[in-house]
C-alpha cells in the first residue's frame, strides 16, 4: 500500500513538472504575459495564504486564470480544489477561469473520471467553481485560442501553422517523452506524450531500446529557388549501432475544406511533371495567364480535363512531398504527413505514399485532377496555386 502511494505521489509530481513546462512554453510563445506559481491568496483579517492553486496565468488583455494540476480525479481530492478555486476567484476579480489539467497519457479509468465530472459541471448537475476539466493538449488549444482571438482569419491560420511546427518540434525533442517512451521511468507523464508515440508508432520504431537518441529541428534550408521545402520537421533518429537515419514531415494543421497545397510558375509545373506535349504547355500557360477555368474556355477545360488526370499521382507526390522537384530528397522532400483538424482535434500521422492513395479519390478538384487551381493575390499571369484538402 505504501509503494503504491509513494508511485502514485511521484507520478503526480511529474504530472506538476509537465504542466509546469507547458506553461514555461506558453510564456514562451507569447500566449501568456506572464504567471505565479504557486498563488496563495486569502482574506486580510482571517489568513492571507488560506487558498491555494499550482499556477496563475496572466493574458495581455488583463484576464487572469487560475490551474491545477492532477493525475487523478477523485472527488475529494477535487472538492478541496473547488473550495480554493470559489475563495480565490471571490478575492481576485481579473479572475475568470479556474481549470484543473490532467496529462494527456493517463489511464482510461482516470480520464473517464474527468470527463464524466466535466460533464457535470457543463451539465448544471453541481454547483462549481472549476469551469474546466481538461487534458494538457485541450489546454493548450484553449490558450491558444484565447491568444489568437480578435486576430484576422489569415493571420490566425498562419501562426496556427507555425505554432503546430515549432509543437511537434519541441515533442519530438522532449527528454521527458523520451523517457517514457523507452520506460526509463514508468511513472513519468511526458507532455503531449500520446502524439509522441503516435509519430514514432507511425514512423516504424516499435522497439526503444535500439534508439540511443532523437533530434528534431525545424531548422532546414531553403530549396535551390529560394522557396519553402515540404519538410517542415526533420527528426534525426541515432540508433544503438552508430546508423543515423532521417525521417522527415509535412505538417498541415486547418480547419478548412480547401487550404492552399501548392504554388509555383507554370514552368516548373512543365518541369516537375515532364511535360512535353506542346498543346498542354500552351494550354497550362494560358491558363496561368487568364487565372481560370471560366476564363480559360469550355473547350480548353475539357482538354486539360483529359490530359491532365495522366499527371495526377506524380503531381500529388510533388504538391504534398515536394517528390520530384527541387531541393536534397533526404532533408527537404517529406515522407510523412501530419494533419491536425482544429474542429475534432484529430491528430493523424500518413506514410506519404498511402496519404497520396487516399488524396487520389478526391473527385471534387479542377480538370481532374484532387486540386483546385487559383492563382495567389497579386499572382495572376505570374503563378499556379493549388489548393488541396487535408484528410
Amino acid at each position: 500500500m505504501s509503494d503504491n502511494n509513494t508511485s502514485k505521489t511521484i507520478h503526480g509530481n511529474f504530472g506538476k513538472m509537465s504542466l509546469n513546462e507547458l506553461i514555461e512554453l506558453l510564456k514562451k510563445k507569447g500566449y501568456i504575459t506572464e504567471y505565479q506559481t504557486p498563488i496563495r491568496t486569502g482574506y486580510r483579517d482571517i489568513n492571507p495564504e488560506q487558498f491555494y492553486f499550482r499556477f496563475l496565468i496572466k493574458f495581455d488583455d488583463g484576464e487572469s486564470w487560475i490551474v491545477h494540476s492532477t493525475t487523478s480525479i477523485r472527488t475529494d481530492r477535487i472538492n478541496i480544489q473547488q473550495w480554493n478555486a470559489y475563495h480565490i476567484k471571490k478575492i481576485k476579480d481579473t479572475i475568470t477561469k479556474s481549470i484543473i489539467v490532467y496529462p494527456d497519457d493517463i489511464s482510461d479509468s482516470e480520464r473517464n473520471n474527468a470527463v464524466s465530472y466535466y460533464n457535470k459541471i457543463l451539465n448544471n448537475q453541481i454547483y462549481s467553481a472549476i469551469n474546466d476539466v481538461v487534458s494538457q493538449s485541450e489546454f493548450y488549444t484553449m490558450v491558444e485560442e484565447k491568444h489568437l482571438r480578435g486576430k484576422i482569419a489569415g493571420q490566425q491560420k498562419a501562426l496556427q501553422g507555425l505554432n503546430f511546427e515549432e509543437q511537434i518540434e519541441m515533442i519530438l525533442n522532449n527528454q521527458k517523452n523520451f523517457a517514457k517512451w523507452a520506460n526509463i521511468d514508468e511513472l513519468e507523464t511526458g507532455l503531449f506524450y500520446p502524439y509522441f508515440k503516435q509519430i514514432m508508432d507511425g514512423i516504424g520504431i516499435i522497439n526503444p531500446n535500439i534508439v540511443k537518441e532523437l533530434n528534431a529541428t525545424r531548422d532546414i534550408n531553403l530549396l535551390p529557388s529560394g522557396g519553402k521545402p515540404k519538410t517542415d520537421v526533420l527528426l534525426k533518429v541515432m540508433f544503438n549501432d552508430g546508423t543515423v537515419v532521417n525521417y522527415t514531415f509535412s505538417l498541415k494543421r486547418t480547419s478548412s475544406d480547401w487550404v492552399s497545397v501548392h504554388e509555383y510558375p507554370v514552368s516548373k509545373f512543365i518541369d516537375v511533371l515532364e511535360i512535353t506535349d506542346k498543346k498542354l504547355i500552351q494550354t497550362l500557360e494560358l491558363f496561368q495567364e487568364v487565372g481560370g477555368m471560366k476564363a480559360l474556355g469550355k473547350e480548353l477545360t475539357q482538354y486539360l480535363e483529359k490530359e491532365l488526370p495522366k499527371y495526377n499521382r506524380r503531381l500529388s507526390l510533388w504538391v504534398y512531398g515536394g517528390v520530384g522537384g527541387d531541393g536534397n530528397p533526404e532533408t527537404q522532400w517529406a515522407d510523412y504527413i501530419i494533419t491536425y483538424q482544429n474542429e475534432t482535434s484529430e491528430f493523424k500521422i500518413h506514410k506519404l505514399e498511402e496519404y497520396i492513395e487516399d488524396i487520389l479519390t478526391i473527385n471534387d478538384g479542377h480538370f481532374g485532377t484532387p486540386f483546385r487551381w487559383t492563382y495567389p493575390s497579386g499572382g495572376k499571369g505570374k503563378r499556379i496555386q493549388l489548393k488541396g484538402k487535408i484528410i
